[in-house]
């Protein structure tokens, strides 16, 4: 009986020791993980102020997984600087969709009736004369608000995408906002006029006036139609000015990222090749996992995906004698989108 509470006794404790060897080894583990995660916000920079009121946009964040190795997620002001690169494209999107023509195409200045407004308008002929027709036809057949606001938001839209990218300031901005202001004001002021004339004849037509004054009402609306002449001009002058504008940038701005990308991720493997080693306890057979948060690849439901990486642990240990260099490092790893 005692030989069997001795046996169970020196079991009890020699479990307890292997179990606080482990807990040891895994503290030791863990804070190597740490002072390296350290050397890759230094690394990387990281840990440079780029966020409202000086907070750093980036970081480091790290676990170990028994069995299979150390896990850093890396969280780099890249991932947002593609989610302003995700604006510019939406509002580039959102343009395409408002309008796939030139918004004044249809602002013909024709004198030539709609002969389905000239159907409606049938019912009003035994008021009035063919001309007061043909004037309101003229006006129905044409929807300058529409046109000349579509114009004007397409504007807009190039002009928040160059923002987004950082391609014009909150004064330019303010400027552009200015103009295009000023184009709707001048709109607005020449479609008064035209309801104002549009009433005018409506009223000669319901009154039965004679067509003495259909010469008047003419030479109004031709000069309504003809001060629309310069803001049509300048809104869809603006809006194509803008829109190249914001496709170059965006094209620029996609170039310039995909770069940096290239360049943060040689620096990441460059770090493991030189620093690698700081993981000593790490074993040997296990692995260094790298999630690049928000880096990966496009995806075609547009989720925001990230990159992986998974360097062996012998390799990086290779890498540190010579054996590989950085860029062998990289393409001896495991590399994907997830």
């Amino acid at each position: 009986m005692i030989k069997r509470l001795i046996c169970c006794s020196l079991l009890a404790a020699t479990l307890s020791f292997a179990a606080m060897a482990q807990q040891a080894s895994l503290s030791s583990v863990q804070r190597e993980l740490t002072i390296f995660a350290g050397i890759l916000e230094e690394s990387l920079r990281l840990n440079e102020s780029t966020g409202l009121f000086g907070m750093s946009l980036g970081g480091v964040e790290s676990i170990y997984l028994q069995g299979q190795g150390a896990l850093f997620e890396i969280r780099s002001p890249l991932a947002n600087r593609r989610n302003r690169m995700g604006l510019a494209s939406l509002s580039s999107a959102m343009q395409a969709l408002q309008l796939r023509q030139n918004p004044f195409q249809a602002m013909s200045l024709s004198s030539e009736p709609d002969s389905t407004t000239a159907a409606e308008s049938g019912a009003g002929a035994e008021a009035g004369s063919t001309a007061y027709r043909q004037l309101l036809d003229r006006i129905a057949a044409i929807d300058y608000s529409a046109a000349a606001q579509n114009a004007m938001q397409q504007a807009t839209q190039s002009a928040r995408a160059l923002q987004a990218l950082g391609n014009v300031d909150d004064s330019d901005m303010a400027q552009i906002n200015a103009e295009i202001a000023e184009l709707r004001q001048g709109l607005a002021a020449s479609l008064d006029r035209l309801r104002d004339l549009e009433q005018d004849i409506r009223a000669q037509l319901n009154e039965s006036a004679t067509p003495a004054s259909d010469s008047d009402l003419g030479s109004r609306l031709d000069a309504v139609l003809q001060s629309l002449e310069p803001i049509k001009d300048q809104a869809v002058s603006k809006a194509e000015e803008l829109r190249q504008r914001a496709a170059e940038a965006e094209r620029d701005y996609a170039q310039a990222w995909q770069r940096d990308l290239t360049l943060f991720r040689d620096s990441l493997y460059q770090t493991l090749c030189e620093y690698g080693t700081t993981l000593e306890d790490l074993p040997d057979n296990e692995s260094v996992t790298v999630i690049l948060k928000g880096l990966g690849e496009d995806s075609e439901d547009n989720r925001r995906t990230d990159q992986i990486h998974i360097v062996a642990k012998a390799r990086i240990l290779a890498c540190a004698r010579g054996e590989l260099d950085a860029e062998g490092l990289q393409a001896q790893s495991t590399s994907y989108t997830y």
